[in-house]
């Protein structure tokens, strides 16, 4: 594991972020490994942004091949709507950069933010749109039922995707990605981990 400090906050990037970087550059295209690169970073930077944009910088972000893991300090929590704000601000980004790339016709970079965007608006923890929707539930109607309503979201949504995941494999015969994104999405409901307890 690689760490620095950067002002007040301590940046962890662990093996596993070099791994999956080694692995991309080998089975992907350049091209395409390195827009999926640049989107996620553009993505992780916006929360961050986000972050600091509302008077609270991070303590600690860690980097894997799993995303980034960000912690708040604790002297300056931030409120239900405002992390709600921060979970959205990646997504929102990168459908910003989708739209301004298209224009200037860099597709590949434009597509891997595209793809970033939708995936992580979907309605599912752990993604920005899930935590984002269980952050807004919890202001209006308390931290049980949020959960509740969330979980509930999160397993009507994942089952239609690992189907479409299932059927995406059988007609490419290689793309087996959006099935695994299900499969770790079934594996995060059935742990019951929870990431919105900040």
């Amino acid at each position: 594991m690689f760490t620095f400090v950067w002002g007040s906050c301590r940046v962890e990037v662990r093996f596993s972020c070099f791994a999956l970087l080694a692995f991309c550059c080998i089975f992907t295209e350049m091209d395409s490994g390195a827009s999926f690169f640049a989107a996620a970073a553009l993505h992780e930077a916006a929360h961050l942004g986000a972050m600091c944009g509302l008077g609270a910088p991070p303590e600690r972000v860690a980097l894997s091949a799993l995303g980034c893991r960000v912690e708040l300090r604790r002297s300056r929590p931030l409120g239900d709507g405002a992390q709600a704000f921060v979970s959205l601000a990646g997504p929102g980004v990168n459908l910003l950069a989708f739209l301004l790339l298209s224009v200037f016709g860099l597709r590949s970079f434009a597509r891997a933010n595209l793809a970033l965007a939708l995936v992580h608006s979907l309605p599912v923890e752990p993604l920005d749109g899930g935590l984002a929707l269980r952050y807004l539930l919890r202001g209006l109607l308390g931290a049980g039922r949020a959960e509740k309503i969330s979980r509930i979201s999160s397993a009507l949504c994942v089952f239609p995707l690992a189907l479409l995941g299932f059927w995406v494999l059988l007609r490419t015969r290689y793309n087996y990605s959006l099935l695994a994104l299900s499969l770790y999405l079934m594996l995060y409901l059935v742990l019951g981990k929870d990431d919105a307890q900040a």
